[in-house]
């Protein structure tokens, strides 16, 4: 009981100590007031930078499924239904809203870090990336799915992760968090199955297994009949092939391929240019670069949307794309060498300081940083009122010196990716380090966050392209996987043999047992029944069994 319960002391005793205490889990927790308070004013700053939610080729198609109400045949509908109620007033609410979502998975990640152990500072440490990253300050105030699918993978992680015994009622809120993300953006399937793995090594249980797969299995169930009701077709979506063909046909090696009349016909033996002028090379929204073979490698979306493409200009429907899925498949069969270096290669790129892009693919990357004049080439556009589904027209600012402050700030306040690659080793070599020691849970949790930022950023360059856009989810889990692999590492450290053996061997028995042969026998500790009795003989319990003198020494 705590001074402050103490029934002996008068109720204005009592409530006099609540101050201190409010005030010390204040102090306590300091490190979250500070970052906290650090991205608050940030995603201030933003706000009052730029008046108006922003826009990408994306942000039609999720506005537009919106209006329709049914699932859209490229993305899931999740990020849609989510924005439905904002649909009539103005963009800039969304964006607030996912600011706010920004700063309580912020929060949301300090918690989960203190209640895994880790020291304050290093919780808040963990947390800074997050909230000052001027990628994920622009993306939040685009009308993307990103931050929801970024809210939503973490509740369910932290969730299943939160005690060191997994309830059912916690398996199953995961598991419905875990797959409405995947229903937010499809890249959220690779990490239901990894959680799935997470699970099993835990030994959670076979209860457990199944109160977390079936709200997965219900949710996603439901969503490909309501998919099939409308496209006729048991799917979450109707692009996956022709992201596929889009990404391998830079290494599409036709001469040597074996393929059908079909497939041949959807190779491109060189990529079309004008000469002295820019190619049609133009993904929606995205000006126009050279058509070299290097900018269709970088940029390989414009075998989705470029005119030239033949996937464009002979399979255009949804409903053509198992044909692109097969192509692409004989592709990586038959080069599987070209496609994992080509897959290696383009991950790397994310661990660098800053990627060697050429024009067309870094000005792609220049729409997630916040924009001087929003509306120029390469900028982000302001999402101003429009029919749903249309883009909006180029729009600038004559002159802002909030926007030109926050440009000037993402030139340079951007997770370096080297701290991507760091988290990784660490996790790995905390999980091997003296492993017996200390049990598994600790370096389970810290393989999970870190494989879950740093596949990510695997799958989505093996599926689409190379897009600093699809390395913020990493921003947040890699950092926490860091954590976390500090943590035990720290704990292993503390206990080295030598910080073992320099500790007094207490655990002799000060009334040492005669072992039979004459030898001086150590207990582990003093038990009870071991001390003298009072009449001044030996108790009972003291006698030697007869049987331990041939019994093998515990210690």
């Amino acid at each position: 009981m705590s001074a402050a319960d103490d029934p002996a002391r008068s109720p204005g005793e009592r409530a006099s100590s609540y101050p201190g205490r409010f005030l010390a889990v204040l102090g306590l927790h300091w490190p979250l007031w500070v970052v906290l308070g650090a991205a608050t004013a940030m995603r201030v700053w933003f706000v009052s930078a730029y008046p108006y939610a922003f826009f990408f080729p994306d942000s039609g198609s999720y506005t537009l499924s919106a209006v329709n109400g049914y699932p859209n045949q490229i993305r899931p509908w999740g990020y849609s239904g989510l924005i439905t109620p904002f649909l009539h007033q103005p963009y800039l609410r969304i964006a607030i809203l996912q600011h706010v979502i920004g700063l309580a998975v912020i929060v949301a990640g300090y918690a989960f870090l203190r209640r895994r152990g880790v020291r304050p500072w290093l919780s808040g440490l963990a947390m800074l990336p997050f909230a000052l990253d001027a990628r994920v300050l622009t993306i939040e105030h685009f009308v993307l799915a990103e931050t929801a699918y970024i809210a939503f993978t973490a509740a369910g992680l932290f969730l299943i992760a939160w005690r060191d015994k997994v309830g059912w009622i916690a398996a199953a809120l995961g598991g419905l968090l875990l797959a409405a993300a995947a229903l937010t953006r499809s890249v959220g399937l690779p990490i239901l199955a990894l959680a799935g793995v997470y699970l099993l090594i835990r030994r959670i249980g076979g209860l457990r297994l199944v109160a977390f797969a079936v709200p997965v299995v219900a949710l996603l169930g439901g969503y490909m009949a309501w998919y099939h009701q409308h496209w006729g077709v048991y799917s979450t979506g109707q692009y996956q092939g022709r992201f596929l063909y889009a990404r391998v046909m830079s290494i599409a090696d036709c001469d040597r391929l074996k393929l059908t009349d079909e497939q041949r016909a959807l190779c491109l033996p060189s990529p079309p240019s004008v000469p002295g002028a820019p190619s049609a090379l133009v993904a929606p929204g995205v000006p126009s670069m050279p058509g070299t073979r290097e900018d269709w490698r970088q940029r390989p979306d414009a075998f989705l949307w470029n005119s030239a493409s033949p996937a464009y200009r002979l399979h255009p429907d949804a409903q053509d794309d198992p044909i692109l899925q097969q192509f692409a498949i004989a592709v990586i069969k038959q080069q599987p060498g070209d496609y994992l270096a080509l897959v290696a290669e383009q991950t790397g790129w994310h661990l660098r300081w800053r990627a060697p892009l050429n024009p067309g693919a870094e000005c792609l990357a220049t729409q997630w940083l916040p924009p001087p004049n929003p509306g120029d080439q390469c900028q982000a556009r302001y999402y101003l009122p429009i029919q749903p589904g249309r883009s909006p027209a180029p729009n600038f600012l004559v002159d802002n010196p909030l926007a030109k402050a926050l440009h000037a700030y993402g030139e340079w306040a951007t997770t370096p990716g080297p701290l991507y690659a760091a988290g990784v080793v660490v996790a790995l070599f905390a999980a091997v380090w003296r492993a017996r020691r200390r049990p598994w849970r600790d370096a389970a949790d810290a393989l999970l966050f870190a494989s879950a930022g740093f596949g990510l950023l695997i799958v989505s360059v093996a599926t689409s392209l190379f897009d600093y856009r699809y390395a913020e989810p990493a921003v947040l889990f890699i950092p926490v996987g860091l954590a976390l692999s500090a943590t035990r590492i720290a704990a292993l450290a503390r206990t080295h043999p030598a910080a073992r053996a320099s500790k007094p061997a207490a655990t002799a028995h000060p009334a040492a047992i005669t072992h039979p042969r004459g030898t001086a026998r150590p207990t582990a500790a003093a038990h009870p029944a071991a001390t003298a009795h009072p009449a001044g003989t030996a108790h009972p319990a003291a006698i030697a069994h007869p049987a331990a003198a041939d019994h093998p020494d515990p210690g």
